[in-house]
Formats: structure tokens, sequence, C-alpha cells
């Protein structure tokens, strides 16, 4: 029967402290097993970021969807153990960005940020729109933006949410140097002490000291 996942209190001091844990995980597609008896924990306390690598075909999306309850391991446990990552009796806030943008392409992207629950105002996302993607395109229905532009917007959109944990799966495709690097620097500035997970196959250029899981 597939296992959900646990969520457990204790006395910690913040989210930056927050565990999330897989023990003896298994999960099949078909005949394929993804994970076998597999096991991985993400201690906040030692490592904002973490990395997770591996070869096409290892689960590394998997990984983030069953740590965020959009799938279910077939055996075995998830744990989150939570300092202040979930506010009074909450469970904590999961943002996302997918490898597909998921955008509302008949929409501005403006709309589309205005779509998102967040604590930022509305010049506060003009503003951050105009770092990254740019203000003349403020306007523009997505489906004119090019595949860069979108998926500047889809990190965009899932930065400003009030996360308590951010996946990213691939944000940097189809991004050239320069706006990796405005990217990297914008969520520096804005994370906080707030975790990441991140699958990507290239190096960070800005981001350092961030554990790594290969699959």
């Amino acid at each position: 029967m597939p296992r959900a996942i646990s969520f457990r209190k204790r006395n910690r001091k913040g989210v930056q402290d927050m565990i999330l844990r897989i023990e003896n995980g298994s999960k099949r597609f078909g005949k394929n097993d993804l994970f076998d008896c597999f096991s991985c924990t993400f201690d906040f306390s030692k490592h904002s970021f973490y990395r997770v690598t591996g070869d096409s075909g290892r689960g590394k999306t998997t990984l983030l969807r069953i740590l965020s309850s959009l799938e279910k391991l077939d055996r075995g446990e998830v744990e989150w153990i939570l300092g202040e990552a979930a506010r009074g009796g909450e469970q904590p806030r999961v943002s996302w960005m997918f490898q597909e943008n998921r955008l509302l392409e008949g929409l501005s992207g403006i709309k589309n940020l205005s779509l998102i629950p967040s604590r930022y105002s509305f010049e506060e996302k003009k503003e951050f729109f105009a770092f990254l993607v740019g203000l003349e395109n403020l306007d523009k229905p997505v489906s004119a933006y090019s595949g860069g532009m979108k998926r500047r917007l889809s990190f965009l959109r899932a930065l400003i949410f009030d996360f308590s944990l951010l996946l990213l799966d691939e944000p940097s495709t189809g991004i050239d140097h320069e706006n990796r690097v405005k990217m990297e620097e914008f969520l520096l500035s804005h994370i906080g002490k707030r975790p990441l997970i991140f699958v990507s196959h290239e190096d960070p250029i800005l981001w350092k000291n961030y554990g790594v899981l290969k699959l």
C-alpha cells in the first residue's frame, strides 16, 4: 500500500533546522524498480541548499515529487521533522519549479505572478519581473515569450510564493550564462535561510557549500 508522509514536530529553532528523510523507500514504475530500499536525509542544519544529481532516468524528479507528496512510495517511510517550518499546526508550504513551465500562456507575465499568493506587493513583483524577464515584456502574453523568458518567469513565480521549502527541477535549462547569474543572485537575496533542494545537471555559478545527493 502506498505510504504517506509523516510530519513530526520537535523543538528546533527554525526552518533551517528542518530535516527531510526517506527510510527504506521503494518505488516501481511498471516492471522497473526506480528505488529499492533507498534511504536519504536532507538535514538543513548542515546545508541550506541540497543538489540532487545523477544520470537520466535515475529518479531525480520522482524523488522531489515524493518529498512533496505528489508521488507516494510503494514501501518505506517519508518523514519531515519540523521546526518553525510549519507555523502553528500547519504543514510546511512547498513551492515548485517543475521541468515544464506550467504557465498560463494566454495571460501576461505579470498576471501569472499576480495569481500566486505572496507576501510581496504588486510593485515589488513588477520590480522582480523587470530584473529577471524585462519590463518591456510585462503586459505581453506569455505565449509570445522565448523559451528562456518562460523559464525565468517560472523561476520567479516559484520564488515569490511564501514557501518553507523550495524545489527546483532543472531551473537553468535553456538559460544563458548572464541570466543564470541573475537567477542565482535573485535567489540568494530573497530565500533567506529557507531550505532549497534543486535538481541540476549543471554546476551552479554562485551557489556554494551545498549538500549533494547522487542517485
